[in-house]
């Protein structure tokens, strides 16, 4: 019988983090609940017990100990590579094991090799998506051991009120690292303002490695007066949107998107192993290639011209239905409930 379970995640901000500390609240109505954060906590979580470490070894000697003060009869692991080094501290205390897969992760050989020599030391994967279960099956995953449980949201904390723009006003959400792809839509952009000379703007929102790099390009081919580049939260940004974009070149399950089609915002997506899990194109959003600028740059088109039309309302009220079905915080909890009774 399940007494004590104890998530493990890094502790760095990140979507994978916020479902982690979703599922632990909920787990605390059952269970003794309690977190272990690697590394630090740069999120603030209260009442986290932080891990750090210097090297993947003097991460999984400094579990072991925090484990045989802990106790757990169970352990819920999130991310990459996180739960492969968590593996080694969990079998040497002896203490069961669910590894959760939030995206279609880059295993070197290494990895590989692990991830199959402690496949012996899970007791279940749970993958965030079909198309992430499928890759991780491919890296060596028991397919036998591998569910799948959609990430949630809170549909209630998405009901915005839309603030009317004089401007057509686009917005992509998403850190500017190598996963995302900010660099096609930016490409699209310019195509639609200086070759289709529609009046339409574009708000880029959040940090990373990549985002210099983006402004430089703008500020270069001229779009300075047409993209915008901000920072804070997707509710501060959401009211002000006539569409949603998420151009990426991988995903695990995008709730970003899912937040979107809550907020009543029409979407495109890149369509990539994750994403065709949250849209059917014509549907309930639109799906475009993979980097390609003029099949995204056609589709922004066609969502302007037709902004007014019945088009646009049937994909807004399909996506909301979506996902108050298929995409909601209690229906995952619960879903991970039935793989720990």
């Amino acid at each position: 019988m399940i007494k004590k379970v104890l998530t493990i995640v890094s502790g760095a901000p990140s979507g994978c983090l916020n479902v982690a500390m979703m599922l632990a609240d909920y787990f605390s109505q059952f269970y003794d609940s309690e977190v272990v954060l690697r590394k630090y906590n740069k999120a603030g979580i209260k009442n986290a017990i932080v891990v750090k470490d210097i090297l993947a070894l003097d991460y999984i000697w400094r579990l072991a100990r925090q484990l045989n003060v802990t106790r757990p009869s169970m352990i819920i692991v999130h991310g990459y590579s996180t739960h492969l080094w968590t593996k080694f501290a969990a079998a040497f205390r002896k203490i069961p094991l669910i590894h959760v897969e939030h995206n279609v992760e880059k295993y070197t050989p290494f990895r590989r090799w692990l991830l199959k020599i402690t496949d012996q030391y899970t007791l279940s994967y749970i993958c965030v998506s079909n198309g992430v279960a499928k890759h991780l099956i491919k890296q060596g995953a028991d397919a036998k051991k591998v569910n799948v449980i959609y990430n949630g949201i809170d549909i209630e904390k998405f009901k915005v009120q839309k603030e009317p723009q004089e401007t057509y006003t686009i917005g992509m959400i998403a850190r500017f690292v190598t996963q995302k792809d900010q660099m096609t839509l930016i490409k699209a952009m310019e195509y639609i303002i200086h070759k289709k000379k529609l009046p339409i703007q574009l708000i880029f929102q959040g940090d990373g490695k990549k985002k210099s790099n983006c402004i430089e390009y703008v500020k270069k081919h001229n779009l300075e007066q047409a993209i915008k580049f901000e920072t804070g939260k997707f509710l501060e940004l959401a009211p002000k949107l006539d569409l949603f974009i998420l151009a990426t070149h991988y995903e695990g399950l995008p709730l970003v998107l899912c937040e979107a089609m809550a907020s009543k915002i029409p979407t495109i997506a890149t369509n990539v192993p994750g994403v065709d899990e949250i849209i059917e194109h014509g549907v309930d959003g639109y799906l475009v290639p993979h980097q390609d600028h003029l099949k995204l740059a056609e589709q922004i088109e066609f969502c302007f011209n037709n902004k007014n039309e019945p088009v646009i309302d049937h994909i807004i009220n399909h996506a909301f239905l979506k996902v108050n079905q298929e995409f909601t915080i209690m229906k995952m909890c619960q879903e991970y409930k039935k793989i720990l009774d």
